[in-house]
This record gives structure tokens, C-alpha cells and sequence, in this order.
């Protein structure tokens, strides 16, 4: 987490702008590319959360990392054979975005993104990330494999895109 959060109400630095730290995803609307110079704070925040983390590596595969944030995830995709397949961090979902954006005094978006039903306020989001924090473990763990895999197709699905390839599954 930030050291020093901005009084409520008081502008954030323009510099502090959510847009440059997270962009959207051409695949899908609620999902949320880390910019490649942020994702160790990104990381590092996510990591103070005391959230459980799912992880997938082996010696022939990709190195992927997940934790559930709220009612989506941020994940970690480390890519070693397919030069196509993008390493990244990525957000899924608005609520974790926008309490992301708190916790690391950016200043969010002004109104609702595509897709994003309502703009809850933060202290709405603190409450559900105290709930989530007293969750099963094992219940968030099964959030955060599921996470890995929705992002898995997301990058397939992006590699399509780029290369206009069907034939990838």
C-alpha cells in the first residue's frame, strides 16, 4: 500500500491517474492490463492484502499466479515458449480496479466503465474486502484457479486477435 493516502475528496496528482497504471483490455471489457512499470507496486500491494495466492509452474509450462480481490482477481502470467503468449498482470473486474485504484492513491475513473453495473463507494469496498479476508481459504483459492484459467483464454483469445488465428485453442 501507498505511504500517504490523499484526504478524501482531495484531488490525486495528475500524474496519479488510474489510466496510467491500468488500461482495458481489447479482449474484454472487464479486464485491466497492468502497465509493465507498475506491476511490482501492483504486486506488492495485492501481496500486503494477506489474500491467498494460486499458483501453476513447472519445468515445460508457463508460470502463472493468481489472487482473488473481491468478486474478481489480479494475475501474474510469466511466459517461456510461445513468444506470441504476453506475460502481464491483469485485473478482472471493475470492483477490484476501482479498490486497487484506492489503495494505491490513483485517481479512478470519473463515471462507470462499460459493463460496470454502479460505482460503489470505497468504504463499501474496504467492508467486502474485510469480509473476504475472514473467507475459507480454500474457497478463495478455487476463485483464484479459476481466475488462472479465465485468463489463460483471455490470452489465447488476445493471441487470436493479433494474429487473426482461429486455429489456436
Amino acid at each position: 500500500m501507498s505511504a500517504s493516502h490523499n484526504a478524501p475528496g482531495a484531488p490525486s496528482e495528475p500524474d496519479r491517474v488510474w489510466s496510467k497504471v491500468f488500461r482495458r483490455s481489447r479482449i474484454s471489457p472487464h479486464v485491466f492490463v497492468v502497465a509493465e512499470a507498475a506491476a511490482g507496486q501492483v504486486d506488492q500491494v495485492v501481496a500486503g492484502l494477506g489474500l491467498p495466492q494460486a499458483t501453476s509452474n513447472s519445468l515445460f509450462d508457463n508460470a502463472h499466479w493468481a489472487t482473488p480481490l473481491l468478486d474478481g482477481a489480479v494475475t501474474r502470467l510469466l511466459t517461456y515458449g510461445l513468444p506470441a503468449l504476453p506475460s502481464g498482470t491483469r485485473v478482472y473486474g471493475h470492483r477490484p480496479l476501482r479498490l486497487l485504484c484506492h489503495l494505491m492513491d490513483l485517481r479512478p475513473p470519473a463515471r462507470a466503465l462499460t459493463g460496470e453495473r454502479r460505482v460503489l463507494d470505497i468504504d463499501q469496498l474496504l467492508a467486502d474486502l474485510n469480509w473476504q479476508r475472514q473467507a475459507e481459504p480454500e474457497v478463495l483459492l478455487v476463485q483464484a484457479r479459476t481466475a488462472m484459467a479465465n485468463d489463460t483464454q483471455e490470452v489465447l483469445t488476445a493471441v487470436r486477435v493479433l494474429f487473426e488465428d482461429q486455429r489456436l485453442t
